[in-house]
């Protein structure tokens, strides 16, 4: 703006500054999905558990219900991290299965190495697999998987 020789564009450029200064203060977060910076392979990990899915003995409804709690569980992944932010019993309240077939769906998606669950304490954290959770240039893909098994597998500590 100091630089613009324009009033109107300074105080456009002033504006929007505002506006920018006031939404990395908010705690909104930033996606990059044009430049390369945050890359989800959603489709693929969906892809790949389904086919498991199938290969499982497990009735089509039984797959039908653990894709669904599957995606649930996807929208309410932390900020870059492989834990979902729901207990099972808010799962259980969100997609309106019951906790006997809820329990039978996580075990079933655990079965197929979509998620694992992590005791805490008395709490069991949902987690997935790192090709679910992870975002981030393509390349560093190997770095992600180390930071699942640092983070998940081994619980964080070395």
């Amino acid at each position: 703006a100091l630089k613009e020789s324009s009033p109107e564009r300074a105080a456009q450029a002033r504006r929007a500054s505002k506006i920018a200064k006031e939404l990395s203060t908010s705690g909104q977060l930033e996606f990059d999905f044009y430049g390369g910076g945050f890359v989800s392979v959603a489709f693929q990990y969906l892809d790949t558990v389904t086919e498991r899915l199938r290969a499982s003995k497990a009735t089509l409804a039984k797959r039908h219900e653990a894709l669904a709690l599957l995606t649930v569980i996807i929208r309410n992944l932390a900020w870059q991290s492989y834990e979902c932010g729901k207990t099972a019993a808010e799962l259980s309240d969100i997609t309106e299965i019951k906790p006997s077939h809820l329990s039978a769906a996580l075990k079933l998606l655990e079965d197929v190495g979509a998620i694992k669950r992590v005791k805490r304490g008395r709490t069991k954290i949902i987690t997935v697999t790192p090709e679910g959770a992870y975002r981030g240039a393509k390349d560093n893909h190997g770095k992600a998987v180390e930071a699942y098994k640092f983070e998940v597998v081994e619980g964080g500590l070395s």
